[in-house]
This record gives C-alpha cells, sequence and structure tokens, in this order.
C-alpha cells in the first residue's frame, strides 16, 4: 500500500496510527519544514534514520544540540567517519563514547522528539514506501510502540505553552530550594540537571549540556522549583534585588565573625600577606586573555544557540535576533556581540554561517 498526500488533509498523528494498525512495513517520508522518516517493521516504529539521505543526520544534530561529546570527540568521529564506512552507531559504541543503554535512549529521546516536531507542522507532504521485508540499511534498531510515542506527543504539546510561560528566558539561573532531593530518587539524567542547576548554570546553557531533550530538563526544572527543592532566579536580578535568604547568609556569617574576633583578625593578616606575595611573586596578568576568553565563550553560545535552532526547525537562523525569539540566545548576549561590532551572515547556499 503506498500512500502519499497532504500533511493539510492527514496530520502525522493519523498517519503513524494508520501503519501501526495495519502492521505496514516501509519508509514513510515527511517534506515539510525539515525533512523527517520514519522506519515501519510489520506496525512497529525502528528508526527515524535513513542513511540513504544526503541530508544532515538527525541522531548526530539531537546529540550537538544536547552537548553529549566534547568539540575534540566530535574532531574525532568526523575522523573516523571519513576513514570508513562506519554508521555513527557503530563508531559512537567502538569507540567508547557511550554505551548501548545510553545509545538506545538517546535514539528513543530523537524519535519522541520528531514525532512533537512533526505533529505540529499543518503544510507539507507526506509518502509511504513499502517494502517486503524490514527496510534495509537500518543501523540499531529499536522497537517503540507508535501509540505511547503519540500519548506523551500529545503531553508535551499540551504543556510546552505552560513551560514557555514558567522559563520565558534562557538566562533564568537556579539556587538550593528549602528542601533537598535524595539522590538515589534523581536519576542518572535527574543528577546531571541537578548538578548543572546547582552549579549557577543559566537555563539555556543546561539544556545545551543536559544530554537529554529540551523538554524534559524544562519539566524536571519546573516540577522540582513547585516543589521547593530548587527556585528560581530570574535572569534580570541584580544584588540589590537579592531574594531575603541571601540578607539571611550574610547576617548568620557576620554573627559568626563577632563571636570569633581574633579569628577574624588572623584571617585578615593572612589575606593581606597573601595578597601582598601574589602581586611580588607573579608576572602581572596579560589583559588581553580574559577578553579571548569571553569571545571564545560569545562564539560558543551563538554556535550552540544556532544547532538547537537548526534542529527545531530543520534550517539555520536567518540572524541572531531570531534566536533569541526562539530563546536560545539571550538578549545580553546579543547586545554584548552588537557592541563588539560583530555579524552574523548566512552563505548563498544557507547552509553554513559566519559570525566575526
Amino acid at each position: 500500500m503506498a500512500l502519499a498526500g497532504q500533511l493539510s488533509d492527514f496530520n502525522l498523528a493519523e498517519i503513524l496510527q494508520l501503519l501501526a494498525s495495519q502492521q505496514k512495513t516501509g519508509f514513510l517520508n515527511l517534506e515539510a519544514r525539515r525533512e523527517m522518516v520514519f522506519i515501519f517493521d510489520k506496525g512497529v516504529l525502528i528508526s527515524t534514520r535513513d542513511r540513504r539521505s544526503r541530508s544532515q543526520d538527525p541522531l548526530e544534530a539531537y546529540l550537538k544540540a544536547y552537548g553529549f561529546f566534547t568539540a575534540e570527540e566530535w574532531n574525532h568521529i568526523e575522523y573516523v567517519q571519513s576513514h570508513s564506512s562506519l554508521d555513527l552507531t557503530e563508531i559512537l559504541i567502538s569507540e567508547g563514547l557511550m554505551g548501548e543503554t545510553e545509545l538506545t535512549s538517546a535514539l528513543r529521546g530523537l524519535a519522541q522528539e520528531m514525532t512533537v516536531a512533526g505533529m505540529r507542522f499543518r503544510r507539507g507532504r507526506y509518502s509511504f514506501n513499502p517494502t517486503q521485508d524490514t527496510p534495509p540499511g537500518v543501523k540499531w534498531k529499536l522497537r517503540l510502540d507508535v501509540q505511547g510515542l503519540l500519548m506523551e506527543a500529545a503531553r508535551r504539546l499540551d504543556e510546552e505553552p505552560q513551560l514557555r510561560e514558567y522559563f520565558p528566558a534562557q538566562g533564568i539561573t537556579f539556587a538550593q530550594g528549602q528542601k533537598v532531593l535524595p539522590p538515589e530518587e534523581l536519576g542518572e539524567t535527574g543528577t546531571r540537571i541537578m548538578e548543572l542547576a546547582l552549579a549557577g548554570m543559566s537555563l539555556g546553557r543546561i539544556i545545551r549540556q543536559g544530554r537529554t531533550e529540551s523538554f524534559v530538563v524544562r519539566d524536571l526544572l519546573k516540577n522540582w522549583c513547585s516543589e521547593g527543592y530548587l527556585k528560581k532566579v530570574e535572569s534580570d536580578s541584580t544584588d540589590d534585588g537579592e531574594d531575603d535568604s541571601g540578607h539571611q547568609d550574610r547576617r548568620r556569617w557576620s554573627r559568626l565573625s563577632l563571636r570569633s574576633a581574633p579569628l577574624t583578625i588572623l584571617a585578615i593578616v593572612l589575606l593581606a600577606g597573601l595578597g601582598w606575595l601574589r602581586w611580588t611573586a607573579l608576572p602581572a596578568a596579560d589583559a588581553n586573555l580574559g577578553h579571548a576568553l569571553r569571545e571564545k565563550q560569545l562564539q560558543d553560545e551563538v554556535v550552540q544557540a544556532a544547532r538547537l535552532y537548526r534542529y527545531a526547525h530543520g534550517v539555520w537562523p536567518a540572524d541572531l535576533q531570531t534566536m533569541v525569539e526562539e530563546g536560545e540566545l539571550t538578549t545580553a548576549t546579543k547586545t554584548t556581540i552588537d557592541a563588539l561590532g560583530w555579524k552574523y551572515k548566512l552563505d548563498q547556499t544557507r547552509k553554513r554561517f559566519n559570525l566575526g
């Protein structure tokens, strides 16, 4: 049974349900704002990656968007890819970069995000090309229940507006709440997100380093804030607007210092001595070093934000303001880049961008 038509007539949820209920085998292709493929084997979704396609591997885009590997590790992956015919999944396992459980979890997360994105499409084409046997060329097959994917996708679509309202900016940071969540209740993903949050990272950075979907990160943080395990620190907060806990910490430190005046005096003397040694024994700091590090940080922020946008929309963003409006880049970062006189430009093919 070959199917083809417009997404305005049948949405992705209806098409997936039809293929699953009739236990079809083959390739479902979507051509909309971004190209997608859903590969079925007897009604079971086994992959969302088509090795025949020349477009970017969605797994690679997913892993880069959510900070799975360092730049050095990606350079190594690209080197192995250029000198072998191995699939990305085979490289990740053979090079010890991911375990089988972690890779399967990432592929499931990718399939879930693609389902959510596809259900948003109202324009575009779909086509299903059936095959007699299991579709060839599929690497690292999954067995995903379509109904479960669609139920979770519907939940995420319903709750997305609430998350955007709760986290209106990517620059929001977090602090320890009044309660402490037991480590045994966090799990691997929860532990990683909690550590990043308590390290003072902004929401945008937590998403880019969370090694899981953006929705999962924001959903966890929202729940933890609601339950008192974390508290939000708005991005535009200053020392003048510090909450009461900060004043309490300072009062507590003042009381402690007054109770131990001799220790306080000794500490002051030691700090003065260390300061004298610092300025006499060490060479003057390079003023350009901090500037260069900040410029590199800004470049990395733009690159990561552009990757997140491309993963979500299938194309590179047209300009910095677009990334700000979509929440991938903070207004403060854009203001700093503008002050430096840097320009963000897409090349004529719109397949890459320059920043400088």
